[in-house]
């Protein structure tokens, strides 16, 4: 499996978005721009040639940043921690995310940092930014709440048996049973979760996604079938399992076909993936060669 990548789903602003980041982080760059094409505006409602998409890099982290449009908002269950090796370096990002955002945990020390905050930036997006003895890095973080409550360790353990390289490293729990901090691993990659028992109001949404990259059949029917959730409506790939958790579950070949050089095939691969919720391959290579068009 490739490595494991975060969407990010904006309404507008993911050229702005992307920007404060790759000028906040460390090791950070724009890798490519996606434009939107006829297929994909007619499907979206956006400008045809509009910018679909940024590929990008923060501290080493690869991510992609979407326009979408106002479909899905982001919400403090979908964080980011940044781990940062001194105090100087907490103070300096906070300073950049929290300018026109909102402070959800003041920058402070608290018990499990020395230096910590939680932001919201001024695009939405959640970080716990805190000084800590691991390496500089950012980890998707995963809070269980509200109707959530109770269900971190069956979703930890659900994804670390269905993604290839993982397994669990840290399962701290409160007197009450709950998840206070789970630290573990998802193909290699550092994630982390919590639970709260505060009726926060807030729940997961596919704001923020995880793009699953398969790299053999089997292993893609099988992500699929696991992470599947029956009560959900699947589009073009995009599953949300049964603890709401959003996965994008491609086959890597995928690729191959939409970012051919050759824009009329490209584009006919497209319009055959829009409608489709899982990804039928076969038929994409068909479209790809002009077969049965």
């Amino acid at each position: 499996m490739k490595p494991i990548v975060p969407y990010l789903w904006f309404d507008h602003q993911a050229e702005a978005a992307v920007d404060l980041y790759t000028h906040t982080f460390l090791h950070s760059h724009v890798v490519s721009n996606r434009l939107y094409t006829t297929s994909g505006a007619e499907v979206s409602g956006r400008p045809d040639g509009s910018l679909l998409s940024i590929e990008f890099v923060i501290a080493g982290q690869p991510m992609v940043a979407l326009n979408g449009g106002p479909v899905y908002p982001f919400t403090p269950a979908n964080s980011f921690y940044v781990h940062c090796p001194f105090a100087e370096e907490v103070d300096r990002i906070y300073e950049k995310l929290s300018a026109g955002g909102e402070v959800l945990m003041e920058l402070g020390t608290y018990p499990f940092s020395p230096r910590f905050a939680w932001v919201r930036d001024p695009f939405g997006i959640n970080w716990q930014i805190m000084q800590s003895d691991h390496p500089a890095q950012i980890v998707p973080g995963f809070l269980f709440t509200g109707s959530r409550i109770g269900q971190a360790e069956s979703a930890i353990q659900h994804y670390v048996t269905t993604i290839p390289n993982s397994n669990l490293q840290i399962m701290e729990k409160s007197p009450d049973g709950l998840v206070q901090y789970a630290s573990f691993t998802l193909n290699g990659q550092a994630f982390a979760a919590t639970e709260s028992s505060f009726d926060h109001g807030f729940d997961f949404s596919p704001a923020i996604s995880f793009l699953l990259s398969c790299e053999t059949e089997d292993e893609f029917e099988s992500i699929w079938s696991s992470l599947t959730d029956e009560t959900t409506d699947p589009q073009c790939g995009w599953v949300t399992d049964r603890f709401g958790i959003t996965w994008q579950i491609v086959p890597e070949a995928l690729f191959a076909l939409i970012n051919s050089d050759d824009e009329i095939r490209s584009e006919r691969v497209l319009k055959a993936l829009y409608p489709m919720k899982k990804i039928n391959l076969a038929v994409l290579k068909q479209a790809f060669h002009g077969n049965g068009l």
